[in-house]
């Protein structure tokens, strides 16, 4: 049985003191769901990985009303881009983890979560707005960062001793090794764009 709003409207409605839910892979659940969920003010863990309803509204939604969310999980949530992480990082100042996984978030957006002083963990994968000075302005600006997970290809793609910098204030990072089409494609336009950085200076 797919779950859908109808079916998660009702527990935000009668569980307001929720914490925790997990609706990952629920692929018809919509902003409607979060929206409700955003009446929750204790949620302090939201996993909705994989769906591809949900937008930026939604999650500005649980920005706004959630304030005590601690880790967020919105991989492949193709339809979440900056708009929704700015709020997140004005309201949500108690966010630890978060997931941006084939999210359409940017340079912008990423950077915006700098002013989220606890934030821990992050995960950045196969995002395509995302710039290697994107990336590393926003890695450096997150002065909280302990773990952070990056594919394998941008190892090569941004300047050493950014990592050692990062290393050094107690930030561990994972690599993904596994490479799908896309990401190789991500590697080739970062190799384009660090070319015609490199050019222009």
């Amino acid at each position: 049985m797919e779950i859908t709003d109808s079916g998660i409207q009702p527990i935000a409605r009668g569980c307001p003191a929720l914490e925790m839910i997990n609706v990952s892979y629920c692929q018809d659940i919509t902003d409607g769901s979060l929206i409700s969920l955003s009446k929750c003010s204790n949620l302090n863990t939201l996993e909705c990985r994989g769906c591809p309803l949900i937008s930026s509204l939604g999650i500005a939604a649980i920005a706004v009303g959630c304030k005590q969310l601690k880790k967020l999980d919105i991989k492949k949530c193709y339809n979440i881009n900056d708009f929704g992480i700015i709020p997140l990082a004005h309201f949500s100042q108690n966010l630890r983890a978060i997931n941006l996984s084939y999210t359409s978030v940017t340079d912008v957006g990423l950077l915006s979560l700098a002013s989220i002083s606890c934030l821990q963990t992050m995960i950045i994968l196969h995002l395509k707005g995302l710039s290697p000075r994107g990336l590393a302005g926003a890695l450096l600006a997150c002065g909280g960062l302990t773990k952070v997970k990056l594919h394998s290809s941008l190892r090569s793609l941004l300047p050493q001793p950014l990592f050692e910098h990062l290393e050094t204030r107690g930030c561990v990072f994972h690599w993904r090794e596994k490479v799908f089409q896309d990401e190789l494609e991500d590697s080739k336009c970062w190799k384009m764009q660090l070319a015609e950085i490199n050019n222009a200076s």
